[in-house]
């Protein structure tokens, strides 16, 4: 009789760990939502986190090129001008956001200023979204963001010219090789290309081995690449997502993009 219990129970434990892992359809399903508008430096910042979230929570910091893009995208009318994808994968993982619309090659001094809005942040992120923002946050201040992440963006010309990577950085990029904007091979005079962009960080990493992988995508979307560089001393790693599309990314549309960089913050 005891067996058939251990047997019994046993099935029941491996049921338990095999049920997938769903994540709610809305926002309001995991908590309500607060949100905020702030002023940074001169910059308007949109900011979104769940209520009652704790004062140590890690914050997402966001650059975004456009935010009338995310606008139409959200079905929260409460939260304006924040991808409602983007907060649903933040507010689940119990990030606060920070999204603040930015110029391609603006100076980014103004990021020392999100020290004072979220000043008990146990760690911060940086997520560039149509720009190479990220990029030279990795050069200017790598020690102030645990991780940093690119979407659809590049480093500007110049900006690589004159600046260089001091020290080893975690880095993520997600880039549709069709995109007409920051080209996949660059384009002349504005950016470099995404494999150089990402290749400045690898070596300075000194990641010696790397590893690639495919990505189930959406239905009827283009093929998703993960190239996952690692082996470096510093224990930094950098991962390229190429997408066979002209999607820009944002919109979450081609495959689960925002589970992919919170899950590489999470580990940084």
């Amino acid at each position: 009789m005891k067996k058939i219990f251990y047997i019994v129970s046993l099935l029941l434990v491996l049921a338990v760990a095999c049920e997938p892992n769903t994540a709610p359809d809305k926002i309001d399903e995991v908590s309500s939502l607060e949100y905020t508008v702030e002023s940074i430096a001169e910059h308007e910042a949109v900011i979104v986190k769940p209520e009652n979230l704790e004062a140590t929570a890690p914050v997402v910091v966001i650059l975004a090129e456009d935010l009338e893009l995310s606008t139409r995208m959200s079905p929260t009318p409460a939260v304006p001008d924040v991808n409602f994808k983007a907060a649903e994968h933040c507010l689940i993982g119990g990030y606060a956001i920070c999204v603040i619309a930015t110029q391609a090659k603006e100076d980014i001094s103004f990021l020392t200023a999100v020290k004072e809005l979220f000043p008990t942040a146990s760690k911060r992120y940086l997520l560039s979204y149509r720009n190479g923002l990220a990029y030279t946050a990795a050069m200017q201040m790598p020690d102030e963001f645990a991780a940093f992440g690119c979407v659809s963006g590049a480093i500007d010309v110049e900006t690589y010219k004159v600046n260089n990577f001091t020290k080893p950085v975690s880095f993520v990029h997600v880039h549709a090789t069709e995109n007409s904007v920051y080209k996949w091979q660059g384009v002349q005079g504005k950016s470099v290309s995404v494999p150089l962009c990402v290749g400045a960080i690898v070596a300075k990493n000194e990641c010696i081995t790397y590893k690639t992988s495919e990505l189930l995508p959406r239905e009827g979307k283009g093929h998703v690449t993960c190239t996952h560089y690692t082996g470096g001393e510093s224990g930094c790693d950098v991962k390229l997502y190429s997408v066979e599309s002209a999607n820009t990314g944002w919109c979450d549309e081609e495959f689960e993009v925002y589970n992919q960089i919170w899950n590489f913050f999470k580990t940084h």
